[in-house]
């Protein structure tokens, strides 16, 4: 049976290969797409048959084009990672372009692409329902395997190594570029002078450009870009210098590579059964396959290749050391007798401005805000009320005190001192009839107190709440000097980072 199984497969290998190299390059990405998309590849997800036949499927194309091994022998990084409680293998599937060059051999440009999907859900029932995940990533994956053939059919020998991944498990959480940054292997992460990751290359006639985020993380990125275009010319966008943190330039993005984000956008229905092979604009797969082959030649053949001045590892991660936003806070403002047990009732409080913060620490930063705040408090006279106009500036210290690995998301906590000065003060008619009656009352223009407060940030949005309590008196009576009554103050601020 193994033995008939055997010459089946010789057999179909001599009568299709004849058909396979009379493909052209828009031929050739449909096919991997729909074979990577087929239902009988189960959505690739983890644990699945169909992942193991993407495997193979990805590594009989890299050696069938002549991609060289990555490591004694094999095209396979293995690494092991856990899902839940559930301990799985992973497998990224490697070919390598050797570079000629007796010294730039020794660097390394990374060309990737997950090849992981969702895989399917089964209702009880028995109704299966695939998640095909057509753009989202065998568009990719065709994106780097017809890249590599281009360069190698091309004549044109690069300089630098070229390394091309598929990379497992980027759905459960850039587990497999991950991995491939942490693992031991033949040169070190400092040896990689950029990366790409292309991820949903297959919308191109919807959107009419190619996103490159993060290519401006490399210096002389505009030279780089214009050269390329002179060989294959593609409208462009997005070549802005953040590191895209949804995809797998990020584990590489956040050690200080250069890591550029490829693709067409959410176009496609994301993550949904709809995503097929049929949607594809594969005539514009074939013109974004040949734009950035061209653009890995000039990058490997560069007399240099390094970050930009203004890139690295830490601002990739938390971002500027120095940053900029708007807050509004909304809330109530009081003031409170300690000793005699008075509080008035709270009236509500508004405020509004601009802040900036400096990061000191990994954990830790100086906020300080400017804001125009409205305050004051009910009197014990009749319900008048004391009303404020003021310019607030409170400098906290925050502390994190729980943020995830990448910088994305946090809870904080802060404190520090608040000044303000008034700018207006007002008693309400119903205060001013009585006090007629009653000795001088005197408002300070300035008051001094402390700040707390606590958050949450996610990405570039903040909620935070906020307590001010004022360590100077509000007003004074000339007939009762020994008044201790201060006030008080809670905020709901919500803030947005520039």
């Amino acid at each position: 049976m193994i033995k008939n199984f055997s010459l089946g497969a010789i057999f179909l290998f001599i009568l299709i290969t004849p058909l396979y190299s009379q493909e052209n390059l828009q031929q050739r990405l449909e096919r991997h797409v729909y074979v990577l998309a087929s239902d009988t590849l189960e959505g690739r997800g983890l644990g699945t048959e169909g992942r193991l036949k993407a495997i193979q499927y990805i590594e009989n194309e890299m050696r069938e084009m002549g991609l060289q091994h990555f490591h004694e022998g094999a095209y396979f990084h293995h690494f092991d990672f856990k899902v839940g409680l559930v301990n799985l293998k992973g497998k990224n599937v490697v070919g390598v372009i050797p570079g000629t060059d007796p010294v730039l051999k020794g660097e390394y440009i990374v060309i990737g692409a997950h090849f992981d999907h969702l895989g399917y859900n089964k209702t009880a029932n028995g109704v299966t329902t695939i998640f095909p995940g057509a753009d989202d990533n065998a568009s990719g994956v065709a994106g780097i395997l017809e890249i590599a053939r281009l360069i190698l059919t091309s004549g044109e020998q690069p300089k630098r190594t070229l390394v091309f991944i598929a990379f497992d498990a980027e759905e459960s959480g850039l587990i497999g570029a991950e991995y491939f940054v942490n693992a031991e292997k033949p040169f070190p992460n400092k040896a990689i002078k950029a990366m790409f990751s292309l991820d949903m290359i297959g919308m191109l006639s919807t959107v009419t450009t190619l996103e490159l985020k993060g290519w401006r993380t490399l210096d002389r990125a505009d030279e780089l870009l214009a050269l390329a275009q002179e060989r294959n010319s593609i409208p462009i966008k997005g070549t802005s210098p953040k590191i895209e943190r949804r995809t797998d330039t990020w584990p590489f993005g956040s050690i200080g590579i250069p890591a550029i984000y490829v693709n067409t956008g959410l176009k496609s229905p994301y993550h949904k059964p709809e995503d097929t092979a049929d949607l594809l604009d594969y005539e514009g797969m074939a013109k974004i396959s040949t734009f950035l082959a061209g653009l890995t030649l000039e990058m490997a053949n560069s007399a240099s290749l390094e970050p930009a001045k203004n890139f690295n590892a830490n601002v990739a991660v938390y971002g500027k050391p120095l940053k900029f936003g708007a807050q509004l806070g909304l809330g109530n403002s009081f003031n409170r007798h300690p000793e005699e047990s008075f509080r008035a009732q709270g009236i509500f409080a508004i405020e509004a401005g601009l802040y900036g913060s400096l990061r000191i620490t990994r954990n830790m930063e100086l906020a300080i805000s400017t804001l125009y705040d409205l305050n004051g408090s009910t009197t014990p006279y009749f319900g008048g009320e004391f009303r404020r106009q003021s310019l607030t500036v409170p400098a906290l210290v925050r502390f994190n005190i729980l943020s995830l690995e990448d910088g994305l998301a946090r809870v904080f906590a802060g404190a520090g001192p608040y000044f303000r000065h008034h700018l207006d003060q007002k008693l309400s008619q119903e205060s001013f009839l009585i006090i007629d009656q009653l000795p001088v009352w005197e408002f300070p223009d300035q008051e001094w107190g402390y700040s707390l407060q606590f958050g949450f940030q996610v990405s570039r949005f903040m909620l935070f709440f906020d307590w001010r309590n004022a360590l100077t008196k509000p007003f004074s009576l000339s007939t009762r000097p020994d008044l201790e009554v201060y006030n008080r103050n809670f905020r709901v601020g919500f803030a947005y980072e520039f």
